[in-house]
C-alpha cells in the first residue's frame, strides 16, 4: 500500500530536484520517493552527517564523499561479478581452473556492461 507524503523545501532544493529528475528521465515524485527510500535506509549517524554537510553548504566535502561512495560501489559490483563468475565455473574444462586474471577480465566486462558502457 502506498502513502502520499508532502514536504516543503526551499527553492534551491526544488530546482536541484527538478534538474536531477529531468536528467534521469524520472518524475519529480519518483525522484523524491527514491531519495526518501535511500535516506531512511542509512544509519542515523550517516543521515546526520549528510544533513550537517548540507547545512554547512560544504560542497567540497559532499563531492569528495560522493566520489568515495562511487568508488566503493564499483568495488562491490566488481567483487560480486567476480564471485558470480567464479561460481559458474564456465572457464576451461573441469580439470582446468580459470586464472584469476581471466575472472577479473570477465568481471570487468560484466560490470561495464551492467553500467551501460562497452
Amino acid at each position: 500500500m502506498a502513502s502520499t507524503i508532502s514536504a516543503n523545501v526551499d527553492n534551491g532544493t526544488a530546482m536541484k530536484l527538478k534538474v536531477v529528475a529531468s536528467l534521469e528521465n524520472r518524475s519529480v515524485s519518483n525522484a523524491v520517493s527514491s531519495a526518501i527510500t535511500v535516506f531512511v535506509g542509512l544509519p542515523k549517524g550517516v543521515r546526520d552527517f549528510l544533513l550537517e554537510l548540507n547545512a554547512q553548504n560544504d560542497e567540497e566535502t559532499i563531492n569528495k564523499l560522493g566520489r568515495e561512495m562511487m568508488a566503493a560501489a564499483a568495488r562491490v559490483r566488481f567483487e560480486k561479478a567476480t564471485a558470480d563468475i567464479a561460481s559458474e565455473q564456465r572457464f576451461g574444462s573441469p580439470a582446468a581452473q580459470s586464472s584469476e586474471i581471466d575472472l577479473m577480465e570477465e568481471a570487468t566486462a560484466l560490470t561495464r556492461s551492467a553500467l551501460g558502457r562497452s
